[in-house]
This record gives C-alpha cells, sequence and structure tokens, in this order.
C-alpha cells in the first residue's frame, strides 16, 4: 500500500497511455489488461458510475472501483474524492487491486474475473462472463 500512496502522490492527474503504463510497471500487471479492464468496466469513461450493486454499493471512475475499497484506501492516506475525481488514481487503485488478486489467486483469468464478481461460488457465471469479455477487449489492444 505504501508503494500505491508513493506512486500516485507523484503522478500527473489524466489517465494518459502513461498512467496505464507506470502503473502496469509498479504492480507488475500488464498495462494492455490494465486498459483492457478499464475498457470492459467504463468504455474509458473516467466519470463513469455505478449505483446498481444488489449489495448497495457503488463503483467509480475508470475502473470501477467499488465503495468498498475507500475505508481501506483513506486510512492509507487516499481519498475517497481523489479516487472517483483523478483518473489516474483510479488506474492505480484498480491495478493494485487486480496486482492483490494475482497474490491471492497467481496471474490466472480467475483473478481477472474476480476483480469483478469476486471469487465466491455463487457468482461463478458473471465471473466467466467478465472473463470473456476481457478476453476480446484484450485481443483488440493486441492486434
Amino acid at each position: 500500500m505504501k508503494k500505491l500512496l508513493l506512486t500516485i502522490a507523484i503522478i500527473s492527474t489524466n489517465a494518459s497511455a502513461f498512467c496505464f503504463e507506470e502503473a502496469g510497471r509498479v504492480f507488475d500487471v500488464n498495462p494492455k489488461l490494465l486498459k483492457a479492464i478499464a475498457f470492459t468496466e467504463s468504455a474509458m469513461n473516467p466519470s463513469a458510475f455505478n449505483d446498481k450493486n444488489r449489495n448497495g454499493t457503488a463503483d467509480y471512475g475508470l475502473m470501477q472501483i467499488n465503495s468498498t475499497w475507500f475505508e481501506r484506501l483513506e486510512a492509507k492516506g487516499i481519498s475517497r474524492d481523489v479516487v472517483i475525481n483523478d483518473p489516474c488514481t483510479n488506474v492505480f487503485v484498480g491495478a493494485w487491486i487486480l496486482a492483490q488478486n494475482f497474490e491471492t489467486s497467481g496471474e490466472t483469468w480467475l483473478s481477472v474475473g474476480a476483480y469483478n464478481a469476486g471469487y465466491s461460488k455463487r457468482t461463478e457465471g458473471a465471473r466467466k462472463k467478465y472473463i470473456g469479455i476481457v478476453q476480446t477487449n484484450l485481443a483488440r489492444l493486441i492486434e
């Protein structure tokens, strides 16, 4: 988390290609995969907002950071407002979350699917669907 906070402190506030590249470098995540997730989550819309989650949470920004992360991020000095309003910070937080999934389940598609749908057996169908969409978006970026 220290790495996340320090890096965010020195980054510009737009979500240029640099943000995806730098977040990928810092968290050892393929920048194209981060972009594919951003395309899947928000169609690359830094103002994207979703308040339709069944559990009452909301998702914000390019990487659709779920509001359940805010308390943990704020404890580390990263405010909710910055995550919502700074696209580059949003990308870094998304990369940090994905890197945690990789630590949990390895660099697998399961980890990518869990970024959106978690690891529950109950959400397996949603996870598989999400993986397919991310794979399609990633293939488009690689071509």
